[in-house]
């Protein structure tokens, strides 16, 4: 499990995970020349600098279906502390490139989901804590054209070649905590009742 911060370190594993991949193909790097490239900006935003070729945009925060109703979890090293189960939620990214050229956005988009769905499980160290981990299950997100030109007239800007991907499970720790109520003694009263004695 994770801090608040998971969020944001999930992004820049993704920024960094496509740069990696894109850094050792000489014909991408040609239309994405550093990582400075991949941009965290919605891309409205991104189009308007010939600077940013590629943006990752987190559009959507849902919460996740599967793991709603976690148990407490106990507290480590403290046996009368139990904490609320944690905040499970996937996170939307809109992946949209945006080379100034069709045949470059093209091939980036095509180099960019190639990477994707080879690390379509992979593990993210905390960088608070090493010895904690976040398993990341990356999958493209089946929308209609309908929808993704909901997200664009959203943004006030014609439709523009894109994709959506999925992360999930991620889970922030919650902070509450109670006392664990411990079984006291118990105590057992036995007696005979006499023969013919109502019970």
């Amino acid at each position: 499990m994770s801090s608040y911060k998971i969020i944001y370190e999930v992004s820049q594993f993704l920024q960094a995970l496509l740069w990696n991949g894109f850094a050792g193909d000489q014909t991408i790097k040609q239309l994405v020349p550093s990582a400075d490239s991949i941009v965290l900006m919605n891309p409205a935003d991104t189009a308007k600098d010939t600077n940013r070729r590629l943006s990752l945009w987190l559009y959507q925060v849902t919460p996740d279906e599967y793991l709603r109703n976690s148990p407490m979890q106990r507290v480590s090293g403290r046996d009368d502390l139990v904490q609320f189960p944690p905040l499970s939620i996937d996170l939307c990214y809109l992946l949209t490139p945006s080379t100034g050229k069709p045949d470059g956005d093209q091939l980036v988009l095509g180099r960019a989901m190639q990477i994707l769905n080879d690390s379509a499980v992979a593990l993210l160290t905390s960088q608070e804590d090493a010895n904690s981990a976040e398993e990341l299950h990356i999958s493209m997100c089946q929308r209609s054209l309908q929808e993704l030109a909901e997200v664009w007239e959203a943004l006030q800007q014609p439709y523009h070649l894109s994709v959506c991907y999925e992360i999930c499970c991620l889970r922030i720790d919650s902070t509450r905590t109670e006392r664990a109520m411990r079984i006291g003694d118990r105590n057992q009263m036995y007696q005979n009742n006499p023969a013919g004695a109502l019970v």
